[in-house]
């Protein structure tokens, strides 16, 4: 087990929290053969899943090896989301959302040792509609990180909403004005950037839309990969701190406290190449 610990801690790592991709085409561009590629996306998804599911169950005092074989279907799933998410038709990054959403459940109720259908968590925008087919029950919670992205992109006079590809992408997509994204203060750049499954995307008219649409199919899986955190890992976790009391069952009811930007931007120091970060490499392989 030590041994295969940086393994699967690379595994762990393949959902981001803020993650950007670079200026130019090439910077997107790997060398790998695509069979390679998608290969290795498939089982670090499903791989992922299980783990999820097994390590949650196990917990819980269940059965590791039937949650996480249950789990290995769910990231499957969460898998095939991404790869229709980077394609570039109209609404590919809603349903591919939808799908992996379908996925990310899976993994959740496999961990809870419930049907793989018995809770859907389903996404839109700032939104989690949370869904019991079985009995036909269903709440709305607001995720109150993605709504503080969202009204920081409408009053930054530098952002406009970009509503077709908003609705196209199953969440909000601002756009720059002809300028670059930058961050860390000064030191880079960047052509787009995802907080809390937000989109802001560099329109610059000299690098041509095939850069811009490379760029919003990048973030797109970005948003994928933290949609699968926040409902797998940290939402379990906040929900697990807040506890049972009155007060926080009606706060938890309404609100989701989507913690996954900031865990994965401090994870991602273990990296100091940016472009080494799983998720980066898989976000590039997607949108290449």
């Amino acid at each position: 087990m030590r041994r295969s610990a940086p393994f699967l801690l690379a595994l762990l790592l393949a959902a981001p929290a803020s993650a950007q991709c670079g200026l130019t085409v090439e910077e997107c561009r790997p060398d790998a053969p695509r069979w390679v590629g998608e290969f290795a996306a498939l089982s670090a998804n499903a791989v992922l899943g299980g783990l999820t599911s097994g390590v949650t169950r196990r917990l819980a005092g269940g059965s590791f090896s039937d949650a996480f074989l249950r789990g290995l279907l769910g990231g499957s799933a969460v898998y095939a989301g991404k790869r229709i998410a980077a394609e570039r038709f109209d609404g590919a990054g809603l349903i591919g959302r939808q799908v992996a959403a379908a996925g990310t459940s899976m993994v959740r109720n496999a961990g809870n040792g419930v049907h793989a259908f018995d809770r859907l968590l389903i996404p839109f925008g700032p939104f989690r509609v949370d869904l019991s087919p079985r009995d036909g029950h269903w709440s709305v919670r607001t995720d109150a990180v993605a709504l503080g992205w969202i009204v920081y992109g409408i009053a930054e006079s530098q952002l406009e909403l970009d509503w077709g590809r908003s609705v196209g992408a199953g969440t909000a997509v601002f756009r720059t004005r002809g300028t670059v994204i930058s961050f860390d203060g000064e030191e880079a750049h960047a052509a787009g950037v995802t907080n809390a499954g937000v989109i802001y995307v560099a329109d610059v008219p000299a690098y041509g839309e095939r850069v811009y649409e490379r760029s919003l199919a990048h973030e797109r899986i970005h948003v994928l990969q933290q949609d699968f955190i926040a409902a797998a890992w940290t939402d379990p976790l906040v929900d697990a701190l807040l506890g049972r009391t009155a007060p926080t069952r009606l706060v938890r009811s309404h609100i989701s406290v989507n913690v996954s930007t900031e865990l994965m931007r401090a994870l991602g120091r273990l990296f100091p190449k940016h472009d080494d970060r799983p998720w980066e490499i898989e976000s590039i392989f997607f949108a290449r």
